[in-house]
Formats: structure tokens, C-alpha cells, sequence
């Protein structure tokens, strides 16, 4: 069972390193998850990522999926609201309503998978009731956060930016 709710989130701002996913049909597709591991495996391992820890304000590992002029970018990154660092790319997320979708054990790309499978595949496909209201998808960026800094045993929470359906 998929723990999940909507929440109202402040703005806030993500700054990473940004690739193009290719093969994919939108903002969520299966040919995305082998590119998002190794991208963000890549920038942990080559120590980027630990050079774009100082300008994190949160603690939380985050990465993002955003659709930018017809194409899927994946960002590994931090929140952040400081200039932005050389090589490095920004996603603005909106103050606005959230589909919070929680999960936890395994490796966390699975995990983001199993998540956002859900979310696009079940809950989002035909508009999520929740608290007497109908949802639908924004079409915003997607923000995947690591709680717990171990991608092993992960502890993950997907955030979705959503609102509420006209005429329901």
C-alpha cells in the first residue's frame, strides 16, 4: 500500500546538474529510470554532488523531473535560493498544492518507480478524490527526495504538483 496526501508547499527552488532523458512519451515514462541512476550515480561519484551540498538549505536529496521546451530534463540537486553554481541549471516549483506519495525499503530509484507508477498510472490517470475534492496533474516539474541519504535502504517521498478539477 502506497501512503499518499495532498498538501499545500511554499515555493521553493532546486539547483543541479541537468541532462535530457530521451525515449520517453512525457513526464513519466519507464525508459527514464535506467538514465535518472546512472546520471545522479554519476554526479555523486565524480563529487559534484558534494560541492552543491554547500549551497543546500535542506537537508533532503532531491532530483526533479521538469518538461522544458518539448524535452524531459532530469536535475540532481539541492533546494536552494542562492546564485546559482557554474554548469548548473534551476527548477521553480510554485507555491501551490502537492500529491505527497511516501514509500520506504530497497533501492531508491525502485522505489521512485514504484511511486510515480502509481501516481500517473492509478491515482492521476482518471483525477484523485481525496478530502471530498477532485486532482489532477499541473503538468509542473516532479521532485523525487531521498529522506533518509541512504539510496540502499531508502526512505522516499515524490512530490506531484496538482489542482483541483473545474466542475467537480
Amino acid at each position: 500500500m502506497v501512503a499518499f496526501h495532498v498538501e499545500r508547499k511554499e515555493a521553493f527552488r532546486v539547483i543541479g546538474f541537468k541532462t535530457v532523458l530521451e525515449g520517453g512519451t512525457g513526464i513519466h515514462s519507464p525508459e527514464y529510470s535506467g538514465q535518472k541512476t546512472a546520471f545522479f550515480k554519476s554526479k555523486v561519484e565524480n563529487g559534484q554532488m558534494a560541492q552543491l551540498r554547500r549551497y543546500a538549505e535542506s537537508p533532503l536529496g532531491i532530483a526533479v523531473v521538469a518538461a522544458e521546451n518539448g524535452r524531459c530534463c532530469y536535475y540532481a540537486g539541492v533546494i536552494s535560493s542562492r546564485p546559482l553554481p557554474e554548469g548548473t541549471g534551476e527548477v521553480h516549483f510554485p507555491a501551490g498544492e502537492v500529491l505527497v506519495l511516501s514509500g520506504s525499503g530497497g533501492l531508491s530509484r525502485l522505489a521512485f518507480d514504484r511511486l510515480e507508477d502509481y501516481a500517473f498510472g492509478t491515482l492521476l490517470k482518471d483525477g484523485l478524490a481525496h478530502d471530498g475534492a477532485a486532482y489532477e496533474y499541473t503538468g509542473g516539474p516532479v521532485a523525487e527526495i531521498l529522506l533518509n541519504g541512504n539510496p540502499a535502504d531508502a526512505e522516499v517521498e515524490v512530490w506531484i504538483p496538482v489542482r483541483k478539477r473545474e466542475g467537480r
